[in-house]
């Protein structure tokens, strides 16, 4: 975080990070897509996913790169993760990016600079990119709306915001002058929406992978249970039995350069 205070890891633990794997939407490939074409190249020659998690974002790499390292501070997230060819898995943090001056001509972070301290991170980033790579960030969120449904949007804007507010953490989206601050400058940046299909237990799932919920639990104030029977009972209205509703997502990129040293 900017003020250098220590940010709280929700997703520690087998069972979080096996949720994680299972429930976060996956649209990692057409984010992947949209980055390599915003940056007008062919393909990349080695890429970095710095906050990798579960390695779905990782593995999208591998469609517009020759070799990806992804790297996480968390082993139960990366225990989910699925190494391939060209494709290594590695544990470190953010902050303590250990790798060679110029190794990567893509660095990638989806979901994950909220929780960097960002002062560290782009100096690190500034190191390991190559003098014209591209430093690429993206968030994925929901927009608390579902198609048909406009209780979804009403209800998690009160009952859910009430009982799970969010916790601290960094910025959501790019600060851009953090970015300048650490030798970058901003290239280009584009957002899309996409949609989710869910049945009300996978909805519930996904709500019990938000830092708002773990949040909570890890607390104290709720358990697992009690998060999970509550949200069973408020959707029941909003996603009734042998349904499936239309989330809408919404995923924001940023591209960023290395600003060359005058």
């Amino acid at each position: 975080m900017a003020d250098g205070a220590a940010t709280p890891n929700y997703f520690e633990g087998t069972a979080i990070a096996t949720r994680y794997r299972r429930a976060r939407p996956r649209f990692h490939a057409e984010a992947i897509e949209r980055i390599r074409r915003m940056a007008g190249v062919a393909r990349f020659r080695r890429a970095l996913d710095v906050g990798c998690g579960a390695g779905d974002s990782t593995h999208a790499l591998t469609s517009v790169a020759d070799d990806v390292v992804g790297v996480d501070s968390s082993p139960e997230m990366l225990a989910q993760a699925q190494p391939a060819e060209h494709l290594h898995f590695l544990h470190g943090r953010a902050e303590e990016l250990d790798f060679a001056e110029g190794e990567f001509d893509l660095i990638t972070v989806a979901l994950a600079l909220h929780w960097f301290d960002p002062v560290p991170f782009f100096a690190g980033c500034r190191k390991v990119l190559a003098p014209r790579g591209v430093l690429a960030v993206y968030n994925d969120h929901f927009t608390t709306h579902m198609r048909g449904q406009p209780a979804c949007s009403r209800w998690m804007r009160s009952r859910f915001a009430r009982r799970f507010p969010q916790p601290r953490r960094g910025m959501r989206d790019l600060d851009e002058a953090a970015a300048f601050a650490g030798g970058f400058r901003s290239a280009d940046r584009a957002s899309f929406e996409h949609i989710v299909c869910w049945s009300r237990a996978e909805f519930i799932d996904y709500l019990l992978t938000r830092s708002h919920t773990l949040a909570q639990i890890q607390d104290g104030r709720e358990s697992e249970h009690s998060a999970a029977a509550w949200l069973e009972e408020e959707l029941s209205g909003i996603v009734p039995d042998a349904s499936a509703g239309e989330f809408i997502f919404k995923c924001n990129l940023w591209l960023l350069g290395r600003e060359e040293e005058r």
